[in-house]
């Protein structure tokens, strides 16, 4: 994900305080890379995983067209289980979510904290003035460059495609990042990791992992869907008129409770008990919101892949002079995409 609270413009003094205190962290508590791979009191558990990263760095510049930089050169160990919490909220009877507008990187849907306490603070905040509120850990987000973003104690554990996939995501921030356009950004970072992780996997001739992935990508894609169903009901709703707020609400909340109801149906198929999670989370306009900010340019930025022949660099060709493209025309190009994608 995008996450930029330390060059934010913000509205209160406490929020500029958090950000600067919080990317500090991460710039005085980080240690290269080489540094932890040569203290002998580091776990080897800790150096295989770095080891591995160093692997990514490269392959992502040879193979992948996306030269990393500095970044996931150092190592920062944290005392919490999240990088930054993420505050999304949308109108009760709307989809759109809310934005704030940041310098460099223009309006974004979402507030970053490192304190959670603060993030739920927000969230409390929106929720009593009416809005539908979400409050999501991030283990890792991206600078777009402005640092050498560093490989973070909240997601070093992950497994080997976990891993692969978070960083090829946040690289194509800094490949390519088009302002004010959040679900392109995050949409094309998705689909360009899961396209990565996937050649990355291949290219180590480990051919159980590779078809692993792509089922889980498959699944992940089934789940996405539900939400996408439950996206078009709601938007159906919400342009309606109704008796009152009291039956639109019954309404919204019906269409809610089919979604529950077909989340757990699939969770009791094989490879599916992920759901679990998704079910515990509230689901509301501001998560939907949020899934869809990260899915739905997907089918779109893959047959534009595949349109590139899986080469890379033609790919980012292709996803730059996109990118030029009045917002208008590139949803529309991206729309036509879409509908011809399988």
């Amino acid at each position: 994900m995008v996450g930029f609270p330390f060059l934010t413009g913000c509205s209160t003094i406490s929020y500029y305080a958090q950000a600067v205190r919080g990317q500090g962290e991460l710039v005085c508590k980080r240690q290269r890379i080489e540094a932890v791979l040569a203290d002998p009191a580091q776990p080897e558990t800790l150096k295989t995983r770095l080891r591995l990263v160093n692997e990514l760095r490269q392959f992502a510049a040879t193979d992948l067209d996306l030269p990393p930089g500095d970044s996931y050169s150092h190592y920062v160990a944290l005392d919490r289980p999240m990088a930054l919490w993420v505050v999304n909220a949308a109108p009760e009877f709307s989809l759109e979510l809310k934005s704030w507008w940041y310098p460099f990187v223009g309006r974004f849907e979402g507030r970053g904290f490192f304190n959670k306490q603060q993030a739920e603070d927000l969230a409390d905040k929106l929720g009593r003035q009416g809005y539908d509120v979400a409050v999501s850990g991030a283990p890792a987000y991206s600078t777009l460059g402005w640092f050498a973003d560093p490989v973070l104690s909240t997601f070093i554990k992950f497994n080997d495609a976990d891993l692969a996939e978070l960083i090829f995501h946040e690289l194509t921030h800094q490949r390519l990042y088009i302002s004010g356009d959040t679900t392109f950004n995050e949409s094309f970072a998705t689909a360009t990791a899961q396209a990565a992780t996937l050649k990355w996997l291949t290219a180590r001739g480990n051919q159980v992992a590779s078809k692993e992935y792509a089922a889980s990508v498959r699944r992940l894609d089934r789940i996405i869907q539900k939400f996408r169903n439950t996206r078009d009901k709601l938007d159906i709703l919400f342009s309606q008129r109704h008796e009152s707020v009291a039956s639109q609400r019954r309404c919204k909340a019906d269409i809610y409770q089919t979604l529950h109801t077909e989340l757990k149906l699939l969770q009791n198929e094989p490879g599916f008990s992920v759901v679990k999670n998704r079910r515990r989370a509230p689901m509301n306009n501001a998560t939907l919101g949020s899934i869809a900010v990260y899915h739905k340019h997907v089918p779109a930025f893959r047959k534009l892949f595949e349109n590139s022949n899986q080469k890379f660099p033609d790919y980012f060709k292709a996803v730059e002079r996109l990118g030029k493209l009045p917002r208008v025309e590139r949803q529309r190009a991206l729309k036509a995409l879409h509908r011809s994608a399988p």
